[in-house]
């Protein structure tokens, strides 16, 4: 459905209370329309109605949040689109948040002239895990998270790569994690950029690297690699970091920080 023609499909009366910009209750207009353009799934088993219910009361409670005077219905139709990309994904709980959050930013004259259309396109190629995954790194907006990946080095600097990255947004191996699919999926969709050529040289992430070599983790692998390896090579690590995209930044700010 082109968002440019969502209105189209709306009731007359609920046309007129979008497009009134003395209505006081956009927050409940835009909950009813969350479930006219989700009918579809709508009339699906009760499962799925339970949780368009909650969207709509999520969607409720963000537009509420917003003062008065900040209430913008310029973007009202992008509301609509993140709605509809949104079909999906209700049933995860920080996903259909997300989702409300940015319908919230459409109407919110501080954050929707800065809104792309992609944004919601985005999330709706989320799947819970890369949900999750954004909310463990969203701390670090600001700032690259070090990565480390295990390496066996031969003697002229080449070498083999093993296993996923260990990411570690508090910079410590007591609470670095992998999550390869998710990390692949958020630098193909624009939010991050991830290098194992380039590192920081920043006091605390070379400490976190230098402790990396001294995880429980990489000591078993190393003395695997040592005991079982049928050539010659070293076991070490490549330094890496993550860092949030400009785009990535605001979509995160929108539906995580706000």
């Amino acid at each position: 459905m082109d968002p440019e023609n969502l209105l189209s499909y709306l009731p007359q009366s609920t046309i007129e209370k979008l497009l009134n910009p003395t209505a006081k209750n956009i927050g409940d207009t835009l909950g009813e329309i969350s479930k006219f353009l989700l009918w579809p799934v709508n009339i699906g088993p009760s499962w799925a109605n339970a949780h368009i219910e909650k969207f709509k009361q999520s969607i409720i409670d963000n537009v509420n949040k917003i003062p008065v005077e900040n209430k913008d219905l310029s973007k009202a139709s992008l509301a609509m689109k993140t709605i509809e990309d949104s079909k999906y994904q209700l049933s995860d709980d920080n996903l259909r948040e997300m989702f409300a959050k940015l319908v919230a930013a459409s109407i919110d004259k501080r954050n929707n002239q800065g809104l792309s259309p992609r944004f919601s396109n985005v999330l709706s190629q989320f799947s819970p895990e890369d949900a999750e995954f954004l909310m463990q790194i969203s701390a670090n907006i600001l700032v690259s998270i070090p990565t480390v990946i295990f390496f066996s080095r031969k003697d002229d600097g080449s070498g083999r790569k093993y296993g996923d990255h260990f990411i570690a947004p508090d910079r410590s191996t007591a609470s670095w994690f992998q999550n390869e699919l998710s990390l692949n999926n958020l630098v193909s969709l624009g939010i991050i950029n991830q290098s194992d050529d380039a590192y920081s040289t920043h006091d605390t992430d070379k400490s976190f690297y230098d402790s990396a070599k001294k995880s429980s983790e990489f000591l078993s692998w190393s003395n695997n690699l040592v005991t079982f390896s049928i050539t010659t090579s070293e076991p070490t690590i490549k330094k890496g970091f993550i860092e949030f995209t400009t785009f990535g930044k605001k979509l995160t700010q929108i539906v995580i920080q706000n």
